[in-house]
């Protein structure tokens, strides 16, 4: 079973990364409702990429897993697990849990 502290705890570590590259003003704050991409999220797509892309390496080094997170997109019809950080920890457990099954 895969534990959501770890995987909350791979978004958080990739949230320190992105914000050390951004404006104070403009930093994500490390929480399970912030925000991320959408109607009230704080990430344009180039920032969302970047997380993306930092949160893929931080899953490899504390799960030994590698991952590519948009590769089952295509089967969330209307979700958006990018919405908040509680969102993509809930898409990335999952994802990892049947990762880890295959």
């Amino acid at each position: 079973m895969i534990d959501n502290d770890r995987v909350m705890h791979s978004i958080f570590g990739a949230i320190d990364e992105i914000n050390g590259q951004l404006p104070k003003g403009e930093r994500l704050e490390k929480s399970i409702n912030t925000a991320l991409f959408g109607n009230h999220g704080s990430l344009d797509s180039l920032g969302l990429v970047s997380l993306v892309t930092t949160v893929e390496q931080k899953i490899e080094e504390n799960f030994g897993m590698t991952v590519t997170i948009l590769e089952k997109m295509e089967d969330l019809e209307n979700e958006n697990p990018f919405e908040t950080v509680k969102s993509l920890t809930e898409y990335l457990s999952s994802f990892l849990e049947n990762k880890s099954n295959e």
